[in-house]
């Protein structure tokens, strides 16, 4: 058979490829899906800075993948799908207050104008606000220093209304000596935490939906697709999900 991550032949009997390490144990039909799908699409290299592959597991070091043709291309698709969201989005609001208007008996047309208005304004403002945002983010490279959570309370609609959720707080050094904490919250994202332990070393790359890459992947217990963010064995080369080359 044909390794679906790296296209050398190998024995149908084994168990992890002598090239790249992917372990086949348990490939069944996800191993035929993948062979199908994606072998030999791209010919597997050794990619851990200037450092080989030992068995599909990286030698310590940062990946060079980040500008490979397959990812650039799905970063730019998954920004083009994020601003026709945003186009559809934000005159919703306004259509809404107008409909309502038209066919209900509390607002007027004018009304329905001036407050449907502000919301769609509000909502172009935190679009322009989160591309700025991710615009004016640069890489950087730090260290993980302390990791804390703790219960805290986040306002709903009121004072009066609130919620406990539990805060995480990751805190990291950057090179150039300057402190950050990356605070995340349940139910949302919970990136950093869950995958950076202090004192490992780690880039941040502010392009991609996920932005970390540790410096010394072989004991991670996963590799995260920087595009779809599954989780994937450090053992291989391309995100089980989606197909796109891993940060190795």
């Amino acid at each position: 058979m044909i390794c679906p991550y790296c296209g050398k032949q190998i024995n149908d009997n084994t168990r992890f490829c002598p090239e790249c390490g992917a372990p086949f144990a348990d490939r069944g039909q996800q191993f035929q899906t993948a062979e199908r799908q994606y072998a030999p699409q791209y010919q597997a290299q050794a990619y851990a800075g200037a450092g080989d592959v030992r068995l599909g597991i990286p030698v310590p070091g940062f990946s060079d993948r980040v500008n490979h043709p397959e990812i650039l291309a799905a970063i730019k698709k998954n920004r083009k799908a994020a601003w026709i969201f945003a186009f559809i989005l934000v005159p919703l609001p306004l259509l809404g207050f107008l409909i309502y208007s038209r066919f209900g008996d509390g607002m007027e047309t004018k009304d329905a104008l001036i407050y449907g208005g502000i919301v769609s304004a509000v909502f172009l403002l935190f679009a322009l606000y989160s591309f700025i945002k991710e615009r004016a983010e640069n890489t950087y490279d730090a260290v993980v220093i302390d990791k804390k959570s703790k219960l805290t309370y986040r306002h709903k609609n009121s004072e009066e209304s609130r919620e406990t959720v539990m805060q995480y707080t990751t805190v990291v050094r950057k090179t150039n000596g300057k402190k950050k904490k990356i605070v995340e919250y349940d139910g949302s994202q919970v990136w950093a935490y869950d995958y950076l332990d202090v004192g490992e070393a780690f880039r941040y790359h502010p392009q991609f939906h996920f932005p970390y890459e540790k410096y010394d992947k072989s004991r991670a217990g996963y590799i995260a697709c920087v595009s779809c963010s599954s989780r994937n064995p450090v053992e291989a080369d391309r995100c089980l999900k989606c197909g796109l080359p891993l940060l190795k």
